[in-house]
């Protein structure tokens, strides 16, 4: 019997529009309008750095997206995946723990964004795991490994899982326990929020330290210096409550400066796979 050939990334998981859009229109206000999230946003999120953070993160996330759907192939796009199975729990729960937080009884364009983030992240779990548990049904294997990473890109990611995991365990399960360790103040909520992403990234650099290999890594990769540029936008408009005392602000800065690092690997490798000639005859 002929083996399979390399599974294929199924369409309901490598979305080009809904997926990117919907992440999106959640970033739009929480980004730019992080100073007004009383009537901006589903709930109040105070200081504005963490709105405009946790908006970094959803382009970010949008931009993952766009990568992710380019791919044709479950190993080299799965690794976005990850990344959504790890958030969609953690910010399903958070949600309705602080429901009494939300922004139910407002009108207008708050009552609009309050519902549909509660509606989202009540759908987003169950819609997520039908179409992986299709995903996973879906015949084929791993096509080979084409190259190994760096040695100091493996080294990144895993630093990046070792402190990320726990610190985000740590946000969603005791958040008055690691208040004083972040680069900020946060509320419980907004802690369990912030969480979500914390973990998100921190299993996306597992699963990449895993992998141990550009091309199956490569979309996350691409998404690190997206998502830091835009932390750093929003550090220089709402910097100023940062706790320049604490370890923690500190490792935030260099996660940020080694995002940046990540993301550069990825488009010299990139662009040294465009420069290679076709070895097929013409």
């Amino acid at each position: 019997m002929q083996p399979p050939g390399p599974r294929p990334f199924a369409k309901g998981l490598r979305s080009p529009v809904v997926a990117p859009v919907t992440r999106g229109l959640l970033a739009l206000p929480l980004f730019f309008f992080a100073a007004s999230t009383r009537s901006s946003f589903a709930w109040t999120i105070l200081p504005p750095l963490t709105a405009a953070v946790l908006g970094a993160n959803y382009f970010a996330s949008a931009a993952l997206a766009v990568f992710a759907s380019r791919e044709s192939l479950w190993a080299n796009g799965r690794v976005s995946v990850t990344a959504a199975v790890v958030f969609a729990p953690v910010i399903t729960t958070a949600t309705y723990l602080h429901l009494k937080l939300f922004h139910t009884h407002a009108s207008g364009y708050t009552l609009v964004i309050t519902w549909f983030w509660l509606v989202a992240y009540a759908l987003y779990p169950v819609q997520l795991a039908v179409v992986l548990t299709r995903q996973l049904r879906t015949p084929g294997g791993d096509p080979p490994r084409t190259a190994p990473l760096p040695a100091w890109v493996r080294t990144t990611l895993l630093a990046h899982a070792i402190v990320m995991l726990p610190v985000g365990v740590l946000m969603v399960v005791s958040p008055a326990t690691i208040r004083h360790a972040l680069p900020w103040d946060v509320t419980p909520l907004s802690s369990q929020v912030l969480a979500g992403w914390v973990l998100a990234f921190g299993a996306v650099a597992l699963h990449g330290f895993l992998e141990h290999d550009p091309e199956r890594v490569r979309v996350a990769l691409l998404t690190y210096p997206v998502m830091a540029a835009l932390h750093i936008v929003a550090l220089l408009r709402y910097g100023e409550v940062l706790v320049w005392q604490r370890p923690g602000t500190w490792i935030y800065l260099a996660y940020l400066a080694s995002s940046f690092a990540l993301g550069a690997f990825a488009i010299r490798v990139r662009s040294d796979a465009r420069a290679v000639p076709s070895t097929q005859p013409a």
